[in-house]
């Protein structure tokens, strides 16, 4: 299980994480990292990571810490946008970015890695920084999938990808997950293409979580109540048009209660993700 535990960032004066605590405790779980810009997903990720170390609370894997622990680093990988801005072995060939991958993880596989390279018609002797930025995309994924770490973080994994590469990309990302299973991180603004293949999901806001809790449970407590309006319930977002009013729900509702609703002639719809996101980060 991966624990991150009251961990406080700041750059400067500006707090970006304020003492959050997270449980990932499914081994095997896809976990969503949502926020709006700026609000720590990358943070996050990168000190779980041990990119960033500058800061308060602690991560810890089985309750060993992570920080500076090579042995449990070799447990965790990051891939993002940013990565080869920071590493010069992102500036050589894509060939040569494999040999070191293979090296540095025991499970990568080269194989693998190659193939997917070939289904995007990636060649491997093209240097990494000569790539369109989809295309530089696509080949951090391909390390992420063909590494098997048990914790494989992917920042931002559809940035410049069209609409087919997303699709692709997903695809092979969910068959080797059902081959080797194991934790995904996923942070990205395309909320309604990832949300089917999600267990798990964080929204963070204001420096905190807003919300940790499965997708399941998420969907269930997820309703758009339209002309009618309940009290005692945690309501998101009232908008009210005319004589007509809709209220955001994130609650439970019993089915008596539902069925109630519609007796009394009211509407009760299930939410998807990304609408509850939308409600609960504009407030």
């Amino acid at each position: 299980m991966l624990t991150v535990k009251n961990i406080t960032k700041k750059y400067a004066k500006n707090l970006v994480l304020d003492g959050i605590t997270i449980d990932f405790n499914n081994p095997e779980g896809v976990y969503g990292i949502l926020g709006r810009n700026g609000v720590g997903k990358t943070t996050l990720m990168k000190i779980i990571f041990n990119m960033i170390t500058n800061y308060e609370g602690d991560v810890e894997i089985n309750g060993s810490p992570v920080k500076n622990n090579n042995d449990k680093l070799k447990d965790i990988l990051y891939v993002g946008g940013e990565i080869n801005k920071y590493n010069s072995l992102f500036q050589g060939k894509i060939k040569d970015i494999l040999k070191v991958y293979d090296l540095m993880y025991e499970t990568f596989d080269r194989q693998y890695a190659e193939s997917l390279l070939d289904n995007f018609d990636i060649k491997l002797k093209t240097k990494f920084s000569k790539l369109s930025t989809g295309n530089q995309t696509l080949v951090q994924n391909t390390l992420g999938l063909a590494s098997r770490a048990p914790v494989t973080i992917l920042d931002e994994p559809t940035n410049g990808l069209d609409s087919v590469n997303r699709q692709n990309f997903f695809h092979f990302m969910m068959e080797d997950y059902a081959e080797h299973p194991r934790m995904f991180m996923l942070s990205t603004h395309l909320i309604q293409e990832i949300e089917n293949y999600l267990t798990d999901v964080v929204i963070l806001k204001d420096a905190g979580v807003l919300i940790e809790d499965t997708l399941d449970n998420i969907q269930a407590n997820s309703h758009l109540v339209k002309n009618a309006r309940l009290e005692n319930k945690n309501i998101i977002k009232e908008t009210t048009f005319g004589s007509s009013v809709e209220q955001t729900i994130y609650d439970d509702l019993s089915n008596e209660e539902i069925q109630r609703i519609r007796n009394q002639g009211g509407e009760v719809e299930s939410l998807d993700l990304q609408s509850l996101f939308n409600a609960l980060v504009e407030k």
